[in-house]
Order: C-alpha cells, then structure tokens, then sequence
C-alpha cells in the first residue's frame, strides 16, 4: 500500500513537470503580441467590426436611393386589348334626326386596341423627398459614430482579455518561482530530516504545500489557456495559432487623460438630430407635389375578319400634375404628436446621460489615482516579503529561524504576490475605465507604451 501511494505521488509529479515544461515551450514557440497589435488586429478582423462596416455601407445606399427619387424617371408601358364586345356611349337622338332630349347607345371603336408609349416625369417640387435625403444623410452619420461605439466596445473587450491574460501570466511567473523556492526547501529539509535535524512533520508539510502550488499552477495554466483561446476569436484569428502576452507591459501610471466628447454623447447628439429632421418629414409631407411629364407613343386600332386591318396613329402630350393633401383622417397630426414625445425622451436620455458622464468621470479619477497609487505600494510589499524570506532562509540554514518561521516567510511572500495581483486587476480596470469616461479608447497617442 505504501509502496503504491509513493509511485502515484511519483507519476503524479512527474505528469506536472511534464505539463509545466509543455507550457513553457509552447510559451517560447508562440508569437508574442502587444495590446496595441492585439486592438489594431481586432479593429480589422473583428466580425462585430465588420458587421458595423456594413451598416455604414447600408445607410449610403438608403441615401442614395433617396436622392433618386428627385431624378427624372423614364418609363416604357404597353397596353393590348381585345374587346368582345365594345364598350357603349349614349348619342343624343337629335344628332341622328329623332326627337329632342332621347339618346341612343351607340358602339364606338374597333375590337383590338394597342397603345405603346414612353412616359417621361421630372419632380419640380417634392418637399418629403427632400426630408428623406436629409433623413437619411443624418442616419448614415449616425452609423457611422454607432461604428466608432463599436470599435470602443471591441477595444474594450479586447483589452480587458489581454490584462486577464496578463494577469494570469503573472501568476504563473509567481507560481513557478513558489515552485522553485519550495521544491528546493523540500530537498534541505528532507536532508536535514535524514541528519535528523529536522521533524518528518516539516518535510510532510513543505511537500502538501508544494503539491497544493503545483495544483494551482495547473489551473492557472488552463484557465489561462482558455483566456488566450478567448482573444484569438475577439481579434479574428485561428484557435489552431500560437499566441501569447506580453508580462512585462505595465499600465499608464500617472497618465493624465484629456476628455473629450464621448461616443455615447455624439450618438445621443445625432439621435436627435435625426428625430428633429424626421418631424420636419412629418410635417413637409403636407405639403402640395409638381411634377411635369411628357408622353409620346403609338396607338392602334383594328378589326378582325374579311376586312380586317390594324393602323398605328402617333401620339404625344405634356402636362404637369400637382397633389396637394387635404384631409388624410388626422394620421399626419397623430403622427407629428408621437414624434415629439420621441424628441422629448430623447432630451430627457441627453440629460441623463450627461450628468451620469460628470459622476463617472470623478469617480473613475478617483480610482484610478488610488489604483495606481495601490500597484506601487504593492511592488515595495512584494520586494520586501522577498527580503523577509531570503533572509529567513538564511536564518534557518543557520540554525535561528525553524521551519515554521520559513513557511510564514512563505505565505507572506505568497500574500504579497496575491496583493500585487488585485492591485493591478484593480489598476487595469480603473485605466480602462478611465480611458472609457474620457473619450480616449480609440487614441493611438493614449495606446502607445
């Protein structure tokens, strides 16, 4: 039964140091990409990205196709007819030499008809139309900015999955160098165990706790594995690609960020525009329409039978036709009510949104001094626990310090690589954040490190 326990915990070490290595040359082999390569990357291969391009691409066409309905229009229509029986007029009788005020049907016409004609119409004044174009000029600048949010969002996303990344690298690298002190104190104690110098207890203990490092490490690595599988897909790359972080890539400490208009306030800005330009539709829709025409064709008429015939006669008119609504039931008024409740809620959301953008922005300056005053007192703690437990070690080798006082050593060295963790998730979200509330997301100078 001993024997067993002893060659699982021998398979079972030598499975770890065989995945630790496996991520280490996977690590060397793979390419290594900035934030910056990783956010120029996503903004070019993202598929929201493009999904938004699209958009753009759609509202050009809708404007287009609104400045084609001011252009002159040329139509071909062809109209045969067969009549089985001809249609009928009534005739005065007086005409034919019968009494006054008496009619008699009458049939006029031929049986075949054809009439085959170009029509040719120009608007000369179409105030809706006019209102479409402008309609859709502003919602074609509105997807445009809409795009911008979604390169902001995708920054976002992007730059949040590299700092998990970041983050979990770290912990490997503290993971790794705990693995290495701790595998090296198990190797002294056991040897001061077989002097019988030290308790079988303390080499039992080091070697729980190396093992529990181990295990960590391990979960560590997938989980930051899935992260980087996470940031292949966000910046439009194979899952099947190589890629990895950039540790040492610290955040802007210090940086100051000049605000500017944010996305969010363009798109409220410009939905409210198109609201007020939608209204002017609305009520321009009263308005009367011209138009002029030209027709020009043929006509033909003729006969079936022993005497049949079929002539062409030429035919050509202009005109202009004007429309002018009246009464269309109150659908016009009605409609011009509920686009001013749009009009009144979207200056109530502009409201909101701009004192929300003032609260955001102090706190997010208040965090992000904090924050980056945090990550600093956390790389003195760290250097100082790593004092602490080189001269901890020193002390034991020298018979001062026991083993107790190494594993405390220990813990707080492992405590204060815990803290400079969450300082600096706390750093990367306040940067972020801070970048988001300023309007500097998209800012190459802001992205250069």
């Amino acid at each position: 039964m001993l024997v067993n326990i002893r060659l699982h915990k021998i398979i079972k070490t030598r499975m770890m140091l065989v995945f630790m290595l496996s991520g280490f040359f996977t690590a060397l082999s793979a390419q290594t990409l900035t934030l910056e390569q990783c956010i120029d990357t996503a903004l070019l291969y993202n598929r929201n990205i493009r999904l938004s391009e699209q958009d753009i691409n759609m509202a050009a066409v809708k404007n287009r196709e609104a400045w084609s309905s001011l252009l002159p229009k040329l139509n071909a229509m062809a109209d045969y007819r067969y009549y089985t029986d001809l249609p009928y007029q009534l005739m005065p009788a007086s005409a034919f030499g019968g009494p006054a005020g008496t009619y008699k049907e009458v049939q006029f016409g031929v049986p075949q008809n054809l009439n085959a004609n170009l029509q040719f119409a120009v608007p000369l004044f179409n105030a809706a139309a006019l209102s479409a174009i402008k309609n859709t000029k502003t919602a074609a600048e509105l997807a445009e900015i809409q795009k911008i949010k979604t390169d902001e969002e995708v920054v976002i996303e992007v730059t949040n999955v590299y700092y998990n990344a970041q983050i979990l690298l770290n912990q490997l690298i503290f993971l790794d160098s705990n693995i290495i002190n701790t595998s090296k104190l198990v190797q002294t104690v056991t040897l001061l165990y077989q002097q019988q110098v030290a308790k079988s207890t303390d080499v039992d203990r080091l070697k729980l706790q190396l093992e529990q490092v181990t295990t960590q490490r391990i979960t560590v690595f997938s989980q930051h594995q899935q992260v980087l599988n996470t940031l292949k897909f966000l910046i439009g790359k194979s899952i099947s690609d190589s890629i990895s972080v950039s540790p040492g890539e610290n955040s802007l400490v210090g940086e100051i960020f000049q605000p500017r208009v944010t996305t969010e306030m363009q798109l409220i800005d410009k939905k409210l525009e198109l609201d007020y330009a939608a209204l002017r539709g609305i009520k321009n829709s009263r308005l009367p329409t011209l138009s002029a025409y030209g027709v020009y064709g043929t006509t033909g008429f003729g006969t079936t039978g022993s005497n049949s015939f079929f002539n062409l006669h030429p035919i050509g008119y202009v005109g202009a036709q004007l429309s002018v609504p009246i009464f269309n039931g109150w659908s016009t008024k009605q409609k011009i009510a509920g686009k001013k409740i749009e009009i009144e809620k979207t200056a109530i959301q502009r409201e909101l949104i701009t004192e929300k953008a003032s609260l955001e922005l102090i706190n997010a300056e208040k965090q992000y001094t904090l924050a980056s005053s945090n990550i600093e007192v956390a790389q003195s703690q760290i250097e100082l626990a790593k004092k602490i437990y080189s001269n901890t070690l020193l002390q034991n080798r020298q018979g001062i310090a026991t083993i107790t006082d190494v594993l405390l050593a220990d813990n707080a060295l492992r405590e204060a690589q815990q803290g400079y963790i969450v300082a600096m998730v706390n750093l990367r979200r306040a940067e972020l954040e801070y970048k988001r509330v300023t309007g500097n997301l998209l800012s190459t100078n802001i992205n250069k490190r």
